[in-house]
Order: C-alpha cells, then structure tokens, then sequence
C-alpha cells in the first residue's frame, strides 16, 4: 500500500479531480511524469484504493490494455 505521503498526495489529487472515471496515468496528469517505478505504484495506489483508504474513489473497470481504471465519486 501508500506510505503516508504517498496517500496525501494521492487524496489531494483525487479532492481536486472532477467527478469521473480515470486510469491512473490521467488522475495524476503532469505529477505522473515526476512517478519512479510506475508499475508498482499501480499496484500499491490500487491496494490503497480497495483497503479504503482513499475517499471519495473507488475501482472501476480495468481496460482491454490491462491498465485499471477509477471512479471519483465527487
């Protein structure tokens, strides 16, 4: 999962989106770029996601090129 920084910007990014879907690369838009080992941070923010501790997001359907996608709710 995130560690606690890591989950602070991810809640800020998700605070400031517009309700929608999203893969994770368009969620975090430009901060993406600036993102080490983007695999494995996929697959930590998606285990952050389904433990809960993200609000206002939450799974949505992963595409037909693997990449997952989220629902931010409001």
């Amino acid at each position: 999962m995130l560690n606690q920084e890591e989950k602070k910007k991810a809640q800020d990014i998700i605070d400031q989106k517009s309700k929608g879907t999203y893969p994770l690369n368009a969620l975090y838009g430009d901060e993406w770029g600036k993102i080490p080992h983007q695999r494995s941070f996929g697959k930590k923010f998606k285990a952050t996601v389904e433990d809960g501790q993200l609000t206002g997001i939450e799974l949505s359907v992963k595409k037909t090129d693997n990449h997952q996608t989220y629902k931010v709710l409001y």
